[in-house]
């Protein structure tokens, strides 16, 4: 039995059955992951990888942070796509919206690295000065500019603030093996170092050392994230009617109906980054030679007061997917905290039917609701429904997502794993900062702006 579930019920009857059709199609694509013949197959070392080197790793990783001989309540991480975006997607999923302040006995988590905003620069900088840091820079080049200037700051901090000596041991790169900027720097100045593989993009990296040291920095539970990812995996080698084949079969059959737009849609605020995560892998994977469906995210019932009445009543090129857990509940010393709407005497507010039920319940009841009003408003919608959402639930969420994602970008003939149109904004810019070698093209921009 598949772990996550996936109701195709609201697809309608044609794209159901166009996606039947389809799924034969996955699963020679899965099979072509698996023998290694699929395009870009020396990138695919995110497939399997729990078993292949991730129980390694992250038992490698965990004694590490055991052994860490600083004493710190702030995890730092700089990087930009892939080098945060999975690490930001358990971290608020996981713990406290307000962790630092409410749960100030476990450290807290900020990130750096993903732009150039001088203004949040100063607040991480301020942040720092309360706390006690531990930094994690996270770059197979060491040279991507927003994470390579803004760790400049950082480590020109660190150094005043606590002296060379001190920062080395507060400072932890994440890079390449033997090349890079980045590599140069941890070696000349003596700072812990794990490895990006090689065979493994930024975005398909959240289950390699790119993810698991800042996780484990925050004790959170590394092992189950690996248990989770495996499970997916193996439940793919012993079935050839696994619930990810059809997702992936769902996608582009709505492609070929003409569908341009996939909405992540989840009914809990403490998954959006989740779906920010999703939005990298998908759009990086499949965006190029003119194709692709544009991933979107709404979180419900937020956004049903906003972008809400665009995708009931709007141009009609959406197909959504609706995103749940089925226990997303916090526990506190393995007490579930629930919260039930209170009896009143007053009834000004004609609410009093809704008494006594938990939040949840309504919380559901929307989503519910939800599906079917825009599959009635023409939307074809799925339903993908994970059993918990704790590391092992995250962790087979992220594999079944990266499996679905190489499978419809194969579907669609692109090559899941280049983005050769990130590098059009970065030519530009470093030709507008003047990097040398690129007078005149900056010459030349400066007069079209």
């Amino acid at each position: 039995m598949s772990y996550i579930k996936l109701n195709t019920r609201f697809l309608g009857e044609a794209l159901e059955q166009q996606t039947a059709a389809l799924q034969k199609s996955a699963h020679e694509h899965l099979n072509r992951l698996n023998d290694k013949s699929c395009v870009g197959s020396e990138w695919i070392g995110w497939y399997n990888y729990p078993k292949t080197r991730g129980f390694e790793q992250e038992e490698n990783i965990r004694a590490f942070v055991q052994k860490l001989d600083v004493t710190y309540d702030l995890v730092l991480v700089i990087g930009i796509g892939g080098s945060y975006l999975g690490t930001r997607a358990v971290t608020e999923a996981l713990l406290h919206s307000y962790q630092g302040v409410l749960r100030d006995n476990k450290p807290m988590i900020a990130f750096a690295g993903h732009h150039v905003s001088e203004t949040q620069l100063v607040e991480v900088l301020e942040l720092l000065d309360k706390k006690q840091p531990v930094v994690n820079v996270i770059s197979k080049s060491g040279t991507t500019t927003e994470p390579g200037v803004v760790f400049r700051v950082v480590r020109d901090y660190m150094e005043k603030r606590f002296g060379k000596q001190e920062s080395a041991k507060r400072i932890i790169c994440t890079t390449d093996a033997k090349e890079g900027a980045l590599r140069q720097v941890a070696d000349q100045e003596g700072y812990a170092s794990f490895v990006i593989p090689d065979d493994i993009g930024g975005r398909f990296s959240v289950l390699t050392p790119v993810g698991l040291v800042p996780l484990a920095l925050l004790k959170l539970d590394t092992r189950a994230l690996m248990e989770g990812a495996d499970r997916i995996f193996g439940e793919l080698s012993q079935s050839a009617e696994h619930p990810v084949l059809r997702y992936a079969a769902a996608r582009f059959a709505a492609y070929e109906q003409g569908k341009r737009i996939e909405i992540l849609a989840s009914n809990n605020p403490k998954v959006s980054h989740i779906i920010e995560w999703w939005k990298q892998l998908y759009g990086e994977s499949e965006g190029k030679e003119g194709k692709g469906l544009f991933p979107a995210g709404l979180t419900f019932t937020t956004d049903l007061h906003s972008l809400g009445q665009y995708v009931q009543d709007g141009v009609r090129n959406i197909i959504e997917t609706f995103l749940s857990f089925e226990q997303d509940v916090p526990k506190r010393n393995g007490v579930e905290q629930r919260v039930r709407v209170p009896v009143q005497a007053s009834r000004l507010d004609q609410l009093n039917y809704l008494e006594g039920r938990f939040l949840g319940e309504v919380n559901k009841a929307a989503m519910q609701g939800t599906m079917v009003a825009h599959f009635d408003g023409g939307v074809p919608c799925l339903g993908l429904t994970v059993p918990e959402l704790s590391e092992h639930g995250i962790g087979a969420l992220f594999a079944f997502f990266e499996v679905g994602c190489a499978i419809s970008a194969a579907m669609l003939g692109v090559n899941p794993y280049d983005q050769p149109g990130v590098e059009a904004y970065k030519k530009n810019l470093f030709a507008l900062l003047g990097k040398p070698g690129t007078e005149t093209l900056g010459a030349l921009l400066r007069e079209r702006l």
